[in-house]
């Protein structure tokens, strides 16, 4: 069982240093897409679509503090979940 989960930690250490390169190289090509301007652009199998638009955020802790919400009124309603991560570094 020990020897099993070696294999799979290794596994899945070269499957996110195959995920880093891929994504660097999906953060280039997007760029240049970006750059080709606003609109649909063909490939031979695929089309890309660069939409421009503008996002609003509302900076929720800033309001809070603003309106002076008192810090049990805050941690009454605020949601916690659990969350597991798993990190894997090369040796």
């Amino acid at each position: 069982m020990k020897n099993e989960l070696f294999t799979k930690v290794d596994r899945l250490g070269a499957l996110l240093a195959q995920q880093d390169a891929l994504e660097a190289e999906i953060k280039a090509l997007k760029g240049e897409v970006i750059d080709a301007g606003e609109g649909k652009h063909d490939g031979a199998l695929f089309r890309a679509n660069v939409i421009l638009a503008n996002r609003s955020t509302v900076d929720w802790k800033a309001v809070a503090a603003e309106c002076s919400i008192p810090e049990e009124i805050i941690s009454k309603n605020t949601k916690v979940a659990a969350v597991i991560s798993v990190r894997v570094t090369s040796k």
